[in-house]
């Protein structure tokens, strides 16, 4: 599946604001673990498994295209029965083509608020904990073609578009190594 976003970090008073705005139709709760490879990092993939409403999903993102808010990956998810502590060279290798296992370091958890208001569009309001860090982001992950109108919408609430955003993986390790 190839995964198309523009994701777009916010302060708690825009969060706030955009929340309101939106009127989100559901609000789910997510914990992404993440794991580390040597490889996996040089590739710049992540590797992670998401535990949503009841399941555990592995779930590999690999880079197609990268060009500041806009992120296009191709993303493999199977569902596992628990949250490991590793994911083995055999299922890594078979996936993305990589001979080197991948080492559970912790963890993010999202309070993901939902929004349907654009067509072809989900508007996700994430507030992000981890590592004694809370942030908060706009996904706008679609299918179709980019939705200029979000982005015209965001720019009439005030919101800058064109700030440069880090995935929650990469914000994640920045983390983890300043608590080093």
């Amino acid at each position: 599946m190839l995964e198309k976003e523009i994701k777009i970090m916010l302060d708690q008073a825009e969060y706030d604001r955009l929340t309101e705005v939106f009127a989100p139709e559901k609000v789910v709760r997510q914990v992404n673990h993440y794991y580390f490879s040597g490889e996996c990092s040089k590739k710049k993939i992540t590797v992670r498994v998401r535990e949503v409403e009841g399941k555990s999903l592995l779930q590999v993102k690999m880079p197609v295209s990268d060009d500041g808010a806009l992120a296009v990956r191709e993303e493999i998810e199977r569902e596992l029965d628990c949250v490991p502590d590793e994911i083995g060279r055999e299922i890594l290798s078979e996936i993305c083509g990589t001979d080197d296992k991948a080492v559970r370091i912790g963890s993010l958890a999202t309070d993901r608020a939902l929004s349907y208001r654009f067509d072809g569009v989900e508007i996700c309001l994430d507030r992000n904990v981890y590592l004694g860090e809370t942030d908060y982001e706009l996904e706008a992950e679609y299918t179709g073609e980019y939705p200029s109108e979000v982005i015209e919408f965001l720019k009439s609430e005030g919101i800058d578009t064109s700030r440069p955003a880090k995935g929650k993986y990469t914000r994640f390790l920045d983390r983890l190594k300043e608590k080093e």
